[in-house]
């Protein structure tokens, strides 16, 4: 049902006449008509007015399904920044209410969980410009913990890094979902980082049995690599290159396996053909990437050349002008700028 439709429905289930509702939003009665008939809409202003007027969410007005509220929400959630507490109220409450019904469950709950994310990383972020500033000011041991928590900064010991609790849950899930590559990915990754690689070792073998792209090698390498096989790691990367050389997101990986391995020329060109690879709306990851790498090798003209065309990417593949996205490139762009004058 149209906007127009439900206005008719919710004024006749008043008995208001046209001219009635007109003259409660201060319109003409031909502008109530060109509503009914959908000849044109009510100004987005007076959606709330209406809203309230006939006692219905905004949402009703416009007869949304669940299917259309869960697209909204994951689209509001898709954009940047901190969410006010009256929406995330809102959001919140939709979603708790769609759980309720084992149908909707499964979408609702993941939805919940990336709003609690998306405000924590909004938070996250403020954290880290706090605790930047604090750092600045004083200086103290306090102020960089600070810092380190809210940038997840590397620390010494198994207490500061330890996956334990996250792995042990994903053991127990694979055991009873033992197809789920995202979950003995997320496992490996984990174990990697706990420096398990026996156990990597074993739950690459598994993934491999279950995911056919370049993944299992990826974690070949890497636990090849960390453990001094360098003959199998220079074999794993050979394979991803010659078997994926078409796979944008290989790549992207070979490009950071090249720049933890410093050799930067490669993974600059890495970042290239994956940037051709991919197809519109292409992303500007490559390029920021490759900006990343010629500032770590003092090319800084190159770093500016690169983040330039990522501004590019935006504008031209997405409509992008303006906002976070575009803000944090300028600000890298005005950073180098100056790091060069002040040398």
């Amino acid at each position: 049902m149209k906007i127009g439709n439900r206005i008719k429905e919710l004024r006749t289930k008043r008995g208001l006449t046209q001219e009635a509702l007109a003259s409660a939003f201060g319109v003409t009665p031909q502008t109530v008509s060109k509503w009914e008939c959908e000849v044109n809409f009510p100004d987005v202003s007076l959606l709330p007015d209406l809203s309230v007027f006939f006692g219905v969410s905004i949402d009703s007005l416009f007869s949304l399904t669940r299917a259309d509220r869960l697209d909204r929400i994951e689209n509001r959630l898709s954009e940047s920044g901190l969410i006010d507490d009256a929406e995330f109220k809102q959001i919140e409450g939709i979603l708790k209410d769609v759980m309720t019904d084992p149908e909707g469950k499964g979408r609702a709950t993941t939805l919940l969980s990336k709003l609690y994310n998306h405000q924590a990383q909004a938070y996250s972020r403020l954290a880290s410009s706090c605790a930047e500033d604090a750092v600045e000011s004083c200086g103290d041991s306090a102020a960089f913990f600070e810092l380190a928590s809210s940038h997840g900064s590397a620390s010494f010991g198994i207490r500061g890094n330890s996956h334990r609790s996250l792995i042990a849950f994903l053991i127990d899930y694979i055991g009873r979902n033992p197809d789920s590559a995202d979950a003995c990915a997320m496992l490996i990754d984990n174990l990697i980082a706990d420096c398990r690689y026996d156990e990597a070792e074993i739950w690459t073998s598994h993934l491999g049995k279950i995911d056919a792209t370049f993944l299992p090698l990826a974690y070949r390498y890497k636990i090849s690599a960390a453990t001094g096989k360098e003959e199998i790691a220079i074999a794993a990367i050979a394979v991803i290159a010659n078997g994926f050389a078409d796979d944008p997101e290989a790549m992207m990986l070979l490009a950071d396996i090249y720049m933890a391995r410093a050799e930067y020329g490669k993974a600059i060109e890495c970042c290239a053909a994956a940037g051709r690879q991919y197809a519109s709306p292409k992303p500007e990851d490559p390029l920021l990437v490759a900006a990343h790498i010629s500032e770590l090798i003092d090319k800084t003209d190159d770093a500016v050349s690169y983040y330039r065309e990522a501004l590019k990417i935006l504008k031209d593949e997405w409509g992008t002008v303006s906002g976070e996205r575009v803000d944090a490139i300028r600000k890298e762009i005005k950073r180098i700028a100056s790091a060069e004058y002040r040398i």
